[in-house]
């Protein structure tokens, strides 16, 4: 693995705490580890930052936790590992995932550093092209939705690989591009509730939208 600077923070839970190692200077590898696949798309390492977007979904999580016991989870764009780590707190058992096999050393320590590591599983997965042959009652993900072209393959990730009677929980910082990922949602067969976290990260306050997603009941 690269040879990040490294720091510690901590996340303030209801119940207890969270002990992340995050990268320290993620500005810097912004800028360095960006690419360009063969179609000229850009990517960019948005997961060496903290987002306000995760500490919201992971205190979601930790608010529901009752509902999540024995649940099999799949977390996709994992980053750290903040929403996963609280998942398996409260009795989950989680597949950490990123298409970042980078993201998934810091998941897995964190994890570890936190003792949940029996609970979860990491894959290196890219949301593109799902590797997996069973479903899933809660899908995860905190600020996947940034950007428009990855709006269909997880809208189809959905439709493949979540229950029948499963709950998908996203977590979106109110861009306001936003709104067409979740008219694509309702014209795929799933409906949402909306619901918001204040987060302070950094001295300043968010708002982030927490987004409960299911199928539409077929009568």
């Amino acid at each position: 693995m690269r040879d990040y600077p490294l720091t510690s923070t901590i996340i303030k839970l209801k119940t207890g705490r969270v002990q992340l190692t995050i990268v320290k200077e993620p500005d810097w590898f912004l800028e360095q580890l960006s690419r360009e696949d063969s179609e000229g798309r850009l990517y960019l390492p948005y997961w060496t930052y903290l987002w306000e977007a995760a500490i919201a979904l992971a205190r979601y999580v930790e608010d529901i936790g009752t509902d999540l016991k024995d649940a099999h989870i799949l977390e996709i764009g994992c980053g750290f590992g903040l929403t996963g780590i609280v998942a398996c707190q409260t009795g989950a058992k989680v597949i950490f995932t990123d298409v970042e096999q980078d993201a998934l050393h810091f998941a897995h320590h964190n994890a570890d550093q936190n003792s949940v590591i029996e609970s979860a599983d990491f894959v290196q997965m890219d949301w593109n092209a799902p590797c997996f042959n069973s479903k899933f009652r809660y899908i995860l993900g905190a600020d996947v939705i940034y950007e428009e072209h990855h709006w269909k393959p997880i809208v189809k990730l959905l439709q493949d690989y979540l229950t029948a009677n499963g709950t998908a929980l996203f977590s979106e910082p109110n861009r306001k591009n936003a709104t067409g990922f979740f008219k694509l949602l309702n014209d795929n067969g799933f409906t949402y509730q909306k619901s918001t976290y204040p987060i302070k990260l950094d001295g300043r306050m968010n708002r982030v939208s927490i987004y409960t997603i299911r199928h539409i009941s077929k009568k």
